[in-house]
């Protein structure tokens, strides 16, 4: 026997919520007309308002037929065929221009997991300082950057805030891209050069190689969804109607509780909300998931009977570094288990003041102080500390991580 590298932490009683909520079905107040769309590429026709880019023209095109005979547009569309719908809608609620609707298909490839090298995650590629600024969640509990609801309402809410500063979205689109600040510094050289009311064309040669690739293949995608036939492009048929239902989870509970009150299997539930970092939901966070409607129902009628425990983990918080197989022994669980649950860096150990979530069967208990300031820290060992052990070929690896990311 030896002492726990951990301590144990008593729960508190969770605030009394309802358990789940399915988002209200779209209607039309009396009188109004709603208009009715082929397909969803109809209603982003529709809605797209912009001119191009002043002297971008004869290059949008050229972009767009070298993206139309690769087929990347239609190979995105199909990826974020579920996606599309939500943000669409949500576009259309603020009455923005529709071509908003295209910046993941440049950002991601209108993906939920996308990730990059600057370590931006998610559809709308947002890295950790700017989400924060948002109010996107990212915690020991889940990474809303990949999270379709509250991305897509971060996002909105970044691009009209940059069109304000800026009063074209063309250089909004450059400062999503490389930052309001640069952009407003090559502005003001701009007039400095004589240059009364610059746009995008008169400092496009200034910003980063990206960013000037970055905004003409978002007009390229629009030139391409306006007229496909132009660019004998064959865009994937996709209805005008959402292939997901958003369910706001109010209780805490387990994530394979979740996928199994819906009839799915947990795999699918994370893939379709890769926000979830952990094998547990908080209610507090108000968590809004991507379900297919008939999942959404059955999780809704099932929460209603369910009877059995809602948690079968529990948290303790690391007092000394230890090693996934010290915690496994301590616990007698497998090793594996432990790092489902708490994952880690190959050659990396848990650091003082990490919060680790073990099984506890039916005593399942989230203690609601302790997950306000939860954190996954993590450490590689000296000998690993630029490439993993496996060898020099084998990924690099951070020396620290905090939730997964590395520390800064």
């Amino acid at each position: 026997m030896f002492d726990a590298p951990y301590e144990e932490e008593e729960s508190l009683r969770a605030e009394n919520l309802p358990d789940v909520e399915l988002e209200a079905e779209e209607f039309v107040h009396e009188g109004a007309i709603k208009t009715v769309y082929s397909d969803i590429w109809a209603r982003i026709r529709a809605g797209f308002v912009l001119d191009l880019p002043a002297g971008e023209e004869k290059r949008i095109d050229g972009v767009a037929r070298r993206m139309a005979a690769s087929g990347i547009v239609e190979r995105i569309a199909e990826r974020g065929a579920g996606l599309l719908y939500y943000v669409v809608e949500a576009v259309g609620e603020r009455d923005l221009p529709m071509e908003l609707v295209l910046v993941p298909f440049v950002e991601s490839g209108y993906s939920l997991h996308a990730a990059s090298h600057a370590e931006a995650h998610g559809a709308w590629q947002f890295i950790e300082s700017t989400a924060r600024n948002y109010e996107v969640g990212i915690d020991r509990f889940r990474d809303d950057r990949r999270n379709l609801v509250v991305s897509t309402r971060a996002a909105l809410d970044y691009l009209q805030a940059l069109h304000g500063m800026f009063g074209d979205w063309a250089l909004a689109m450059a400062a999503y891209n490389c930052g309001e600040r640069r952009v407003q510094a090559e502005l003001d050289k701009a007039r400095r050069r004589g240059v009364e009311h610059p746009g995008f064309k008169d400092i496009a040669r200034f910003l980063p190689q990206e960013t000037r690739d970055y905004v003409p293949r978002i007009f390229a995608v629009r030139e391409i969804v306006a007229e496909p036939s132009r660019y004998a492009a064959e865009l994937p048929d996709i209805p005008h109607a959402p292939q997901f239902t958003v369910v706001e989870i109010h209780r805490d509970i387990d994530v394979a509780l979740v996928a199994r009150l819906a009839g799915i299997t947990r795999e699918a539930l994370v893939r379709y909300n890769p926000s979830l970092s952990a094998p547990v939901i908080l209610g507090r966070h108000r968590v809004n998931l991507l379900l297919p409607h008939e999942a959404a129902l059955a999780l809704q009628r099932n929460m209603a009977a369910h009877q059995g425990p809602w948690l079968t983990w529990r948290m303790v918080k690391i007092t000394r570094a230890a090693t996934p197989q010290e915690i496994a022994q301590r616990n007698k669980i497998a090793v594996n288990v432990v790092l489902q649950a708490n994952p880690l860096p190959e050659g990396h150990h848990y650091e003082v003041g990490s919060t680790l979530l073990l099984p506890a069967g039916s005593r399942g208990k989230i203690d609601e102080k302790l997950a306000e300031r939860a954190v996954l820290l993590t450490r590689a060992s000296s000998e690993c500390m630029v490439a993993a052990c496996s060898g020099d070929d084998s990924p690099t690896v951070p020396p620290a991580t905090v939730n997964g990311l590395p520390r800064r």
